[in-house]
């Protein structure tokens, strides 16, 4: 009764302040400035390929090598359901169609749990117990569950058509640099987590059928996320030991030890709190029951917490921008409001927060200093192999990267940016192809947004704002260099292009898209 009294007393305020804020000069002065800029960029060459289709993704939808390709696998999953039928008819009263048909009846046993079931163990797994060939016999495992649904007959996606060129492209230059990596196991192993995140995006988007299970799938991954979150406050509150190979204690005096929780390191554990947290306004949003409202806020708070505890300065700044993208997508307005909200908060930071802050950007640090360095010789390595690539995985990175290093930085496992690092290891094709995949994703969910339902709006927003976030984490950490953080990756990827997915079915019942 008194939670409910006091979630009843917030929400009101917060609504009061808000109608406040609309009749303001202050809002209303906003309001016209946006309004001239709509006026200006609605008109644009940016604005048309931002809603529109281009030509360009038509004819590659209809082209002769798309149309090919999809006659081929359409020719193979025909013949598998023929065979699929001819077994099905033949194993009538056996023991394997009983279980079958019973999995088939049993709810809990659809696609979205047994995959939302697999994201969560991946998460909140100990790094000590977790081995990433886990997620690869997942990812496949999870493929051949796909297809034995879809010859049954269940609503799954095969539209090959609507894959992506840049998606495309991208697998293709991985397969590439498997090839030419100098060690060719590490290539191997490090090429699977690649497909094996592609796969799970694909899955995905293609076997979540409606808003509804979207959405379960979503409250899943948060709440594998807030159980990490807690599990890393654990940590902070019984200590960790400070580790001065992630931080600069010189800099950082008085800074405790980093909250990693079940991932492997600070960073690794922030990229996932980075990408996850948007799905938590999401939901928060898109429900209108009080009690939801405040569970979520409440894990909101809890993320947040771990995410101030973990001390990753690119961390804090790709919350800030994940948020402000959220807001500036889901109603500009809120804006100023929030900025209020944001400096009113910062007496609240505890200092050694504050003092990690304040270390953004200097050169005193010499976790800053070394990354400049880093690329410098990189970037030497790069004008020497060209644009192709050296091929897949750290042992490639190894066998090349000493004969152009800078000696303050002399060793280094990667390049400490993800772009930097997928042109060096798969080549411009590569790093094209991602970035492509990246924008083609964007431009599609902000077709849709506003044509949609709300949760469905709030789910394509979140998704957008975390790849914002994380893109500019992606500019000071190889953020793929912990598996675990890329397979998290990819699930965000597939449930932005479900959502678009599902909204285009509702909007158009012919598209396939």
């Amino acid at each position: 009764m008194f939670e409910q009294s006091i979630t009843r007393f917030v929400f009101t305020g917060i609504k009061k302040q808000l109608s406040t804020y609309k009749s303001s000069i202050v809002y209303n002065l906003i309001l016209r400035f946006v309004l001239w800029l709509k006026s200006i960029f609605e008109p644009s060459i940016i604005h048309d390929y931002v809603v529109n289709n281009t030509r360009l993704e038509s004819a590659i939808g209809s082209s002769v090598i798309y149309n090919l390709a999809d006659s081929i696998i359409h020719a193979v999953l025909n013949c598998l359901r023929q065979a699929y039928n001819l077994v099905k008819k033949h194993a009538q009263g056996g023991i394997l169609h009983y279980l079958w048909s019973e999995a088939a009846r049993t709810s809990y046993l659809k696609f979205v749990y047994l995959s939302g079931a697999f994201f969560v163990v991946m998460m909140i797994v100990p790094h000590n117990m977790w081995n990433n060939i886990y997620a690869v016999a997942g990812a496949f495992g999870l493929a051949v569950l796909y297809l034995l649904g879809y010859l049954s007959g269940r609503d799954y996606s095969f539209n090959v058509k609507a894959i992506p060129l840049s998606l495309v492209a991208f697998v293709t230059a991985t397969v590439g640099g498997i090839v030419m990596s100098p060690d060719k196991a590490d290539g191997i192993r490090i090429g699977l987590f690649f497909i094996s995140s592609v796969i799970f995006a694909l899955l995905i988007w293609g076997g979540i059928p409606n808003e509804k299970n979207l959405k379960r799938l979503v409250v899943m991954i948060t709440a594998a996320l807030t159980v990490m979150c807690v599990y890393g406050l654990y940590q902070h509150l019984v200590g960790v030991e400070v580790d001065i190979l992630l931080t600069d204690v010189e800099t950082n005096k008085g800074m405790p030890g980093r909250i990693f929780s079940s991932f492997e390191n600070p960073n690794n554990f922030a990229e996932a709190i980075i990408l996850v947290v948007p799905f938590l306004y999401a939901l928060f949003l898109s429900t209108n029951q009080k009690g939801h409202k405040a569970l979520y806020a409440g894990m909101f708070v809890i993320c947040i917490a771990a995410l101030a505890m973990t001390f990753s300065r690119s961390g804090y700044v790709a919350f800030v921008i994940s948020t402000v993208v959220f807001v500036l997508i889901y109603d500009w307005r809120y804006i100023l409001p929030l900025a209020l909200i944001a400096i009113v908060c910062i007496p609240l930071l505890p200092q050694t927060v504050w003092n990690r802050i304040l270390t953004i950007g200097s050169m005193q640090d010499t976790s800053n200093s070394y990354r400049i360095y880093l690329w410098g010789g990189v970037t030497k390595m790069i004008r020497h192999i060209g644009i192709g690539g050296i091929g897949i995985g750290p042992k490639a990175f190894a066998a090349w990267y000493p004969s152009f290093a800078h000696i303050f930085a002399a060793k280094a496992p990667h390049s400490h940016m993800l772009y930097m690092e997928l042109l060096v290891e798969i080549g411009i094709i590569g790093l094209m192809g991602y970035l492509f995949f990246l924008l083609s994703s964007f431009k599609k969910g902000l077709a849709v947004v506003n044509k949609t339902s709300k949760t469905l709006r709030c789910m394509i927003i979140a998704a957008i704002s975390s790849f914002c976030g994380i893109s500019f984490t992606a500019c000071a950490e190889y953020i793929w260099f912990y598996p675990r953080v890329m397979f998290v990756f990819w699930i965000v990827a597939g449930i932005l292009m479900a959502a678009v997915r599902i909204s285009r079915k509702h909007s158009n019942p012919v598209s396939h898209d």
